[in-house]
């Protein structure tokens, strides 16, 4: 694995478009990581932090925005680094809700780490879902939406 966590290099794609409610800012991992690491990370994990009502049309205020940084921050570089408990692919915001994804091997180990990344600061406003995703569709559908286009509609 590479300092990246399960992926060979740190590159990201950036795509906004229009949802249903509102507009959209997405950030992705633009590359797959091996298939046999695909097969291990299998299990997806959304973390989703809503900041307004649906259908309000607004991105998150520059408080909320640095409440996520930090969160975002701690978790992204934590689970790059340590390698084995989880990988981030995925920053959506839009709608009122911002929503990262990762895959995981483990669910109970990525939460597990999680919670010891963030004890000691303060709780954030997060809901959580877990699914098996082993063909890693919920990035592949990201990057399928781009089509190479770093400014495309999602």
């Amino acid at each position: 694995m590479s300092d990246f966590g399960i992926f060979p290099s740190d590159e990201w794609a950036v795509a906004q478009g229009n949802g249903p409610d509102g507009p959209i800012l997405t950030r992705y991992r633009s590359r797959m990581p091996s298939s046999a690491d695909r097969a291990l990370f299998s299990n997806l994990i959304l973390i989703r932090w809503q900041y307004a009502d649906a259908g309000a049309g607004v991105f998150p205020d520059g408080e909320t925005l640095d409440l996520m940084a930090e969160f975002e921050d701690a978790v992204l570089e934590a689970a790059d680094h340590e390698k084995y408990w989880g990988s981030g692919v995925a920053v959506i915001t839009g709608g009122g809700v911002r929503e990262w994804r990762f895959y995981t091997p483990d669910t109970s180990e990525f939460m597990a780490n999680f919670n010891r990344i963030l004890a000691g600061k303060e709780a954030f406003p997060l809901e959580f879902q877990a699914f098996d995703d082993p063909e890693w569709i919920a990035l592949a559908e990201l990057q399928a939406a781009s089509s190479g286009d770093d400014d495309a509609d999602v």
